[in-house]
């Protein structure tokens, strides 16, 4: 009976346990934990789990939908509707306190490079969106086609993990692969749909060849100096005539700042890989029996080469140049007052091949010379490059690039450290196979 007692309390004893530590000791599994890109607050390495497939798309679509929204903001005008704003303006409605923008922006970018990116464009000149003590403020000088007009997109899945995925974005006609990743459970992107897209139109002109761009114009990749890259040679041709002659000394003078003036423009090469530019120089003499004109004259040259061998200009060079240039062109100096004058080649003119060999005219005199700034300004316009003054759209040019050479009008007296060569010349010079699109607005053929 006693034995029978104290089995009954043990039986007891043990009811009693497994009551306290909650009964029934199996893991319920009918619930999934919630991961749609972000980790719950009380989720662990321990308890996490893979993204769902449906949940990941989902968070995808979403984060495009942000970069198309901050995409409108910043390169497509959204704050003006569309229109143009000179000066910045007070923003209005949901984006009216600069850190919505902000907050939007690292949720959405993965990068600080590309949302620093994003948040200070366009890639020249003024910002287009600013934080002015916490309120936005807009100047739109440039608004993107692309940033502008994209509105939504198709997403789809391409391939994911725990922390990684690529997606496939169909925007506007065009198909992007961007990467998304997850860190500390939180997805973002890994580049801005955007920023896709102006990559991509760099890689489709790169792939046409700059010989083939469609936004050269008729002074680009012609004539004796097509464009300013490898091996060129700058022919020096001293002139005198039945008035004038150079002394020695003064001749010296000319030579020593040309070449600074070739140093400058291959060190300002050098941040192209096109370039690969190494620029000779030559002197020569030339004794013309007449008097050389104080001023522009398109037919002079040729006609004073025209009783001699080399019949023009285009033959005084090519007798004049050595194999193994990839371009060449020649400045004439006399001395005596007068002014300069460059008659680079133009498929625009039916008689352009005429004046193939791409020249230039400089006067001197004992009270006027020209500094290296000078010889750089007429070199680049032989070469492709294009005066930037006096245009409708010079004010912009110079709020981008204030210091570019041939922004200048006048006879250009500052050092040579005082003006700069914008990406934009350096493409029409062919030292880069590409343009920025944002640059494409200042091109004589737009891309037309």
């Amino acid at each position: 009976m006693k034995k029978l007692l104290v089995l009954l309390l043990i039986t007891l004893i043990v009811l009693c346990s497994c009551e306290s530590s909650g009964g029934d000791t199996s893991v319920e599994t009918s619930e999934t934990p919630s991961v749609s890109g972000e980790a719950s607050e009380n989720s662990t390495e321990e308890n996490y789990f893979p993204v769902g497939k449906e949940e990941l798309l989902a968070k995808a679509k979403k984060l495009v939908e942000d970069d198309i929204t901050l995409m409108g903001v910043f390169a497509g005008g959204s704050l003006s509707n569309g229109g143009e704003a000179k000066d910045y303006t007070a923003a209005q409605g949901r984006y009216e306190n600069y850190q919505t923008l902000l907050t939007l922006a690292e949720n959405t970018y993965s990068l600080e490079e590309v949302k620093q990116r994003m948040l200070s464009y366009p890639d020249y000149g003024p910002d287009a969106v600013i934080d002015n003590e916490g309120k936005t403020e807009y100047k739109y000088t440039y608004i993107n086609d692309f940033a502008a007009t994209a509105k939504s997109a198709e997403v789809t899945l391409t391939s994911f993990d725990d922390t990684s995925a690529v997606i496939s974005v169909k925007i506007s006609g065009k198909t992007f692969l961007l990467e998304m990743s997850s860190v500390n459970g939180k997805w973002k992107l890994e580049n801005s749909v955007y920023f896709a897209y102006l990559q991509s139109e760099i890689d489709l002109q790169k792939s046409s060849g700059w010989e083939n761009s469609i936004y050269l114009g008729t002074r680009q990749n012609v004539g004796s100096a097509p464009k300013l890259t490898g091996k060129f040679l700058v022919l020096n041709v001293f002139l005198n005539d039945s008035f004038t002659s150079w002394k020695d000394s003064d001749r010296k003078t000319v030579e020593d700042n040309i070449d600074r003036a070739c140093e400058w423009l291959v060190t300002k090469s050098r941040g192209y890989s096109n370039a690969n530019l190494a620029i000779d120089t030559q002197s020569l003499f030339y004794v013309h029996s007449d008097s050389v004109p104080a001023s522009y004259e398109m037919a002079f040259l040729d006609i004073m080469f025209q009783n001699t061998v080399y019949v023009d200009v285009n033959g005084y060079i090519e007798r004049n140049t050595p194999t193994g240039y990839d371009g060449v062109c020649v400045l004439f100096h006399v001395w005596k007052n007068g002014t300069d004058y460059s008659i680079p080649c133009d498929k625009e003119n039916t008689d352009y091949l005429t004046y193939f060999g791409e020249r230039a005219m400089f006067y001197y005199s004992k009270n006027s010379g020209h500094e290296p700034s000078s010889y750089v300004y007429m070199l680049l316009q032989l070469c492709g490059g294009e005066k930037l003054y006096d245009r409708e759209d010079t004010k912009q040019i110079t709020q981008l690039f204030p210091d570019e050479i041939l922004l200048s009008k006048k006879f250009l007296s500052l050092p040579l450290q005082d003006y700069s060569v914008s990406p934009l010349t350096a493409f029409l010079l062919g030292w880069t196979d590409y343009i920025d699109t944002q640059l494409i607005q200042f091109t004589d053929t737009q891309g037309e």
